[in-house]
């Protein structure tokens, strides 16, 4: 795969770029590869201790090191230390792979990169095709149907986050074909595809963050006028209401929860009405006990069981008990209190600075599409996965060693 680029990798770069490249299929495959691929690129990190000494010298370097140390410290107040302390050594994990991605801040890796995109393109436009065959006939290509009516399952069986991962690797083709010059056409073609098919997929959180992501990464980059982008909206929007309105199943899971958001008191009806409005509102009340430094990472599971945040005002109370809040915000303060999450915000509000500066400069739409996706990660009240799981946490990290790995100056 990489015989052609200029530059001579070493036998340890060509793994951490085989890895890379494999990234998708190991993200479909499951969480032991997952675990893995963290553990196998943090090992070839420490094998390759020398090459990009600046990272060590980055004010994002000691960010993350100042994040790091206060888990560490926060393990002195976890509610059970026994739950909290693989996560704190899996974030140096973190750190020791995000330095790897950095792989690509070498301007002689580039083509290397480009030909990974490449790669990536052909898993994503399997699993696309294999998301389409799973809405016109109810199964997907091998045979799987998902658990859940409206919700589609793709290759990922029983876990139902196709979603997310089409949600990341969809910005990376946009990014190619804007990169590569390719016809407008066939850039607002594929958007309005990618929207269509990720609204089909039936995961409302994820589609939200997806058409959000979008739109903005096609208001920033796209070399059209205005008028012809509120026309790109208008079309997407009317192609979305003939699906919503042609198929019951998807009516009844995003009609549901429309209705209830956009009536009178909506938001308050959401949380009283809904199992996330059950989580987030469990997740706030133990906040609230324990607000300088949270109940501890991977707590919430334990706290939540408590019947002190039973609370009959919410119907779905009952169902308050969850491995994480499903809300990064509240995972972050309910689990590390407000030390955490104010140590946390001024990470990432510094790197996506920082980075959107760069891109200011390089106008590189691969480091865009990352500052987008970690940005629509983060809006309040939209529900998430656990910024520390194997799956959403896998996706978060390497987007954010991304962004920053095209940074002239770390």
């Amino acid at each position: 795969m990489f015989k052609d680029s200029p530059y001579i990798l070493s036998n340890t770069e060509k793994s951490i770029f085989l890895l890379i490249a494999l990234f998708p299929i190991i993200l479909i495959a499951g969480n032991l590869l997952i675990n893995l691929f963290y553990l196998f690129i943090s090992f070839l990190s420490i094998l390759n201790f020398k090459k990009r000494k600046d990272f060590f010298k980055s004010n994002i370097f000691y960010l993350l090191i100042f994040f790091f140390i206060y888990l560490a410290i926060n393990l002195l107040f976890s509610v059970n230390i026994i739950n909290s302390y693989p996560r704190v050594i899996k974030f140096l994990l973190i750190i020791l792979f995000v330095k790897e991605v950095l792989i690509f801040n070498n301007d002689k890796n580039k083509i290397n990169f480009e030909k990974i995109v490449q790669f990536w393109s052909i898993i994503y436009f399997i699993v696309t095709l294999d998301i389409i065959f799973e809405i016109i006939f109810g199964f997907n290509s091998l045979g799987f149907k998902s658990s859940l009516e409206g919700r589609v399952a793709s290759f990922f069986g029983d876990e139902l986050v196709v979603g997310a991962f089409y949600h990341f690797f969809s910005l990376f083709i946009l990014s190619y074909l804007i990169k590569n010059e390719y016809p407008n056409f066939l850039i607002i073609t594929l958007i309005i595809l990618i929207i269509s098919v990720s609204f089909m997929i039936g995961e409302r959180a994820n589609f939200i963050k997806l058409f959000f992501s979008i739109l903005l990464f096609s208001f920033l980059i796209l070399k059209i006028n205005y008028l012809k982008k509120i026309g790109l909206i208008s079309l997407t929007l009317f192609i979305i209401a003939i699906i919503f309105y042609s198929n019951d199943s998807l009516k009844k899971r995003y009609y549901n929860q429309i209705s209830i958001i956009y009536s009178i008191d909506g938001f308050k009806k959401y949380f009283k009405e809904s199992q996330y409005g059950a989580h987030q509102i469990t997740a706030y009340e133990i906040f609230k006990d324990n607000v300088l430094f949270g109940v501890g990472l991977k707590n919430f599971r334990e706290e939540s069981k408590k019947s002190i945040y039973e609370n009959q005002d919410y119907y779905k109370t009952s169902q308050r008990q969850a491995t994480h809040p499903h809300q990064i915000h509240l995972e972050l303060l309910s689990e590390l209190g407000l030390l955490g999450y104010i140590s946390f915000l001024v990470l990432i509000i510094y790197s996506i600075t920082i980075s959107y500066m760069n891109y200011l400069l390089n106008r590189n739409p691969y480091q865009l599409s990352n500052i987008i996706y970690l940005l629509s990660c983060l809006i309040p009240l939209i529900p998430s996965g656990s910024l520390f799981s194997t799956f959403f946490g896998g996706i978060f990290w390497f987007s954010f060693g991304l962004m920053i790995s095209f940074n002239k100056k770390i």
